[in-house]
């Protein structure tokens, strides 16, 4: 089974259990929604929790689990990753992708010449930003967005980018 990262635990916030979670996804009120599975990893091993309350707090999210109600109960999770299984992916509209799914995808440009392979995606206050590693070894950077990205095709793998002069 797959398993993909929705956040991390940081810190804990109060002493009543709750802890902080950076997220790693654009579905918090979903994921973290009371009731919800999560897989807690704990040395490669997932563990079922199940939310008790949630709530955002500075760009954070705040969870309580497993009914603890106490930091102490807590502490010990900081540093952890919180993750769903894939029967809990939600269907995206066809412009939308999950992250995962773009990594690994090969690149070209517009006359099939391949560039390299989508090797991460960075997210900046603009939007995201594709991480191309070139057949040489080095990174290009190009915006996800349409101007440049002109096809995706998650069946053949590869991704179509629009190159203007300055952009590798």
């Amino acid at each position: 089974m797959e398993y993909y990262l929705v956040g991390t635990i940081v810190t804990t916030h109060g002493i009543k259990g709750e802890v902080k979670v950076k997220l790693e996804t654009s579905f918090p009120e979903e994921r973290f929604k009371k009731g919800s599975k999560l897989f807690l990893k704990e040395n490669d091993l997932y563990r079922e929790i199940t939310i008790n309350s949630y709530r955002m707090h500075k760009q954070m999210a705040l969870i309580t689990f497993n009914n603890l109600q106490n930091i102490n109960d807590v502490l010990g999770y900081i540093g952890k990753e919180l993750y769903v299984d894939e029967t809990a992916q939600i269907n995206l509209s066809e412009d939308d992708f999950y992250y995962h799914d773009l990594i690994g995808l090969d690149a070209f440009d517009e006359k099939h010449n391949l560039l390299g392979v989508v090797s991460d995606i960075m997210e900046v206050p603009q939007g995201e930003i594709l991480v191309i590693t070139k057949q040489n070894g080095k990174e290009a950077l190009i915006p996800f967005v349409d101007e440049y990205i002109k096809k995706v095709n998650l069946e053949e793998k590869c991704i179509v980018i629009r190159i203007i002069e300055g952009l590798l």
